[in-house]
């Protein structure tokens, strides 16, 4: 698909996705890029009266495995819970103590919240009454907070300068910290390497993380191993300040300030591997979908857009209206729920059909056969003809040679 400033949708694109999407200005947008008739419309899910300044959304997740709960956080001190299920929507605002909110997770009953300002707060969702929130400190500013999908008691934080590197902390366990990198060696003029962890991914895991940075380098960290990342991509080249990060499997994928979306391959960090194009401003978020196959980023240049992750091929785009900051892909609700019924109905269908066995039917040609049944008897007298007489035997040998005859005659068919 060639570069274009329109929504587009791939001819080939025709998975069941719907994006969720958190702007600059607030705003909440829902999509439905599956739809047939409208795969452009925009629906608001929050209130646009309610907007000021300080309603950037900064933070956007699955609070569980089934998707049906977003956490939404905003650049003030309110977070959202949003609420799908089976076709209902409700809404829940949560309010901290410190802004801006720049990562939200789920464990059991709680809110877990990372503030910009280095805290992790946390506070229950049973109780209606509010209650002062629990502070844990990882440092003096956070960039992002993120939670493990597969042990969701495992949370990282991230930030800028070294006080503030990767660290995982265990909410199973009165949040302990049970992980903090450390940084790679001084350089050969023995200074400090810069650290500065913009973005955080876990890895089909708990115990291998990447991080990415403002400053250019990708890394990628095991915490069984040691506490330094084991893999490394580092580059001087201009425009590689890199925003946002997704991991699944054996690839990281990476968005920078300048609209480029790249990605590695953790066997061999030297180089990317994919490169996928379309964008005209930084990109600021990724997600994947759960077969890892589709990849949706939000851009500042005011478009959504959906990638195929291997083949790299723009499959969807786009126009929102606003800057996006966030965004999540999952698939629609009803299109597992049909993918079943279709299934059952086949196998319904094949159970009820019985097996036919193939039936040769010979056609008989009415014609043909008067026309043998007319013709006098091979061998016959004159008498015999006109029926005035003739033995037994005779008239018998008259009707097999008639009969050998006819076969011998009749037309067959060939065979193509």
């Amino acid at each position: 698909m060639k570069w274009t400033t329109a929504n587009v949708r791939h001819a080939n694109y025709t998975a069941k996705h719907e994006l969720f999407v958190g702007t600059h200005t607030g705003s909440f947008k829902h999509l439905v890029p599956a739809s047939e008739n409208t795969p452009y419309r925009q629906s608001n899910l929050s209130d646009l009266a309610a907007l000021d300044k300080d309603s950037r959304v900064t933070a956007l997740a699955f609070s569980n495995e089934a998707a049906t709960e977003i956490l939404l956080g905003r650049a003030k001190n309110t977070a959202e819970v949003h609420s799908f299920v089976q076709g209902v929507s409700s809404n829940k605002v949560v309010t901290f103590n410190a802004a801006p909110i720049v990562g939200l997770a789920r464990y059991n009953d709680k809110l877990i919240a990372g503030i910009g300002n280095g805290q992790i707060q946390t506070i229950s969702l049973d109780t209606d009454d509010e209650t002062e929130p629990v502070v844990i400190t990882t440092g003096d500013q956070i960039d992002h907070l993120r939670q493990c999908p597969q042990v969701r008691g495992i949370v990282a934080t991230g930030g800028k300068e070294r006080q503030n590197n990767l660290k995982v902390y265990d909410l199973s366990s009165d949040s302990k910290q049970i992980f903090s990198s450390k940084n790679l060696p001084n350089d050969y003029l023995q200074l400090e390497v810069p650290v500065w962890d913009s973005d955080i991914g876990f890895v089909d895991g708990p115990n291998v993380l990447a991080t990415c940075s403002r400053i250019g380098y990708v890394r990628l960290y095991d915490t069984r191993k040691q506490r330094r990342p084991v893999a490394c991509f580092a580059s001087e080249e201009h425009g590689m300040s890199f925003t946002t990060l997704v991991a699944r499997g054996n690839f990281i994928y990476t968005g920078t300030t300048m609209g480029a979306l790249k990605a590695f391959d953790t066997r061999r960090m030297k180089t990317h591997v994919h490169t996928y194009k379309g964008f005209t401003g930084g990109i600021s978020d990724l997600h994947l979908d759960v077969t890892g196959q589709y990849l949706s980023s939000a851009s500042l240049d005011r478009y959504v857009r959906i990638h195929h992750s291997e083949s790299t091929v723009l499959l969807y785009q786009c126009y929102v209206k606003s800057k996006a900051t966030k965004i999540l892909i999952r698939q629609l609700e009803n299109a597992s729920a049909d993918r079943k019924l279709e299934e059952e109905a086949e196998v319904e269908i094949e159970n009820n059909v019985k097996p036919q066995k193939n039936i040769k039917a010979t056609h008989v040609d009415n014609e043909y056969e008067d026309l043998f049944n007319q013709m006098a008897t091979v061998g016959d007298s004159d008498n015999d003809s006109e029926g005035k007489g003739g033995s037994a035997t005779t008239q018998s040998e008259g009707k097999l040679k008639r009969k050998y005859l006819r076969q011998s005659l009749k037309p067959t068919k060939k065979k193509m």
